[in-house]
């Protein structure tokens, strides 16, 4: 396949005005010269929200594929992207159209799958690599600030925030509420601790909607948010989504990512990185167990609630 690596390269492109990217980033598809069949995706910090709240100039998939960490990824590991330009401050990302493969925000991991995708990401956090850009902890934890969503522009996700704080005091045990919700606007401990721990290289947002199987490949989209820190700091911040509509319990789950991780398995990390995952999206969880059209999905969602809470517990005696 030729590397594309400016317009010229592509033939056919519709832009997907129903499909644009969660953050702003415009979608489209395309045909490279070879026929091989492409997702193309355009962003800059005019366009793109996530890309301004975590402080990237530019594309960070484009600066991870220029300074070749995402051609160097472990066996099993891969990235769907095939080629990347900027110009004029503008990105452009040209990825394998992985279609249907694209595991998607519905889907119910089983078990097995779920024990592979692990082992897969396990790979990535043992793989030493080290890229020259990457996201900051303070802006990823902080990525859903009100304040900074107010900033950039995002006036009804920063309104949903604060719906979604306010539910989180009216169900969580009071001390924990008022203790997590001062984190939020003051995590300075929590990002200390965090980064006192090993850090690796993470994919930064391993939900199922940026997955696919290719064989035995774990293939991985939308790397904007890969940072360096914890890696149980990814384990975390998957399970608020990826066992949603799953039977598989989070304690199973992550007593199978403490098998896998042997002896590099870090107790304290995972505690501070399941509050910091709360810190993140605890928001979003309570709004889910109020608000969800299903009630059978919204009593799940209640129920889990107070797992969130234990394990908030944890961290937050970790730091006092």
């Amino acid at each position: 396949m030729d590397t594309p690596t400016a317009d010229r390269h592509l033939i056919d492109e519709v832009e997907l005005s129903d499909h644009a990217g969660l953050s702003g980033a415009r979608i489209s598809r395309a045909w490279l010269r070879d026929g091989t069949a492409v997702v193309v995706k355009r962003s800059s910090t005019d366009e793109d929200l996530f890309q301004r709240l975590l402080g990237h100039p530019v594309s960070l998939e484009h600066a991870l594929w220029q300074d070749g960490t995402l051609r160097r990824l472990p066996t099993g590991v891969r990235s769907a992207i095939v080629g990347t330009w900027l110009e004029d401050g503008r990105a452009t990302i040209v990825m394998v159209d992985l279609g249907d493969n694209i595991l998607g925000g519905e889907h119910i991991f089983r078990p097995d799958e779920a024990l592979a995708m692990l082992e897969r990401v396990d790979r990535l956090h043992r793989s030493g690599l080290r890229p020259s850009t990457y996201t900051p902890l303070d802006l990823l934890v902080s990525l859903f600030d009100r304040r900074g969503l107010r900033e950039h522009g995002a006036t009804d996700l920063a309104v949903d925030v604060e719906r979604g704080w306010t539910a989180f005091r009216d169900t969580a045990p009071s001390a924990l509420a008022q203790a997590v919700i001062e984190m939020v606007d003051r995590p300075g401990n929590l990002l200390e601790a965090l980064k006192a721990r090993p850090a690796t290289f993470c994919h930064g947002d391993i939900a199922a909607v940026n997955m696919a199987w290719d064989n035995d490949d774990l293939v991985l989209v939308d790397w904007g948010q890969a940072f360096m820190g914890p890696p149980a700091l990814e384990i975390a911040r998957f399970l608020p989504s990826g066992l949603v509509r799953s039977e598989l319990d989070p304690d199973w789950l992550l007593a199978e990512y403490r098998a896998i991780s042997g002896n590099r398995f870090d107790g304290d990390a995972l505690a501070l990185s399941l509050l910091a995952t709360l810190v993140w999206y605890g928001w979003r969880k309570a709004l889910d167990a109020i608000e969800t059209a299903d009630l059978k999905q919204r009593a799940r969602e209640a129920a889990a609630l107070s797992w969130w809470w234990d394990e908030a517990s944890r961290g937050l005696r970790l730091l006092h």
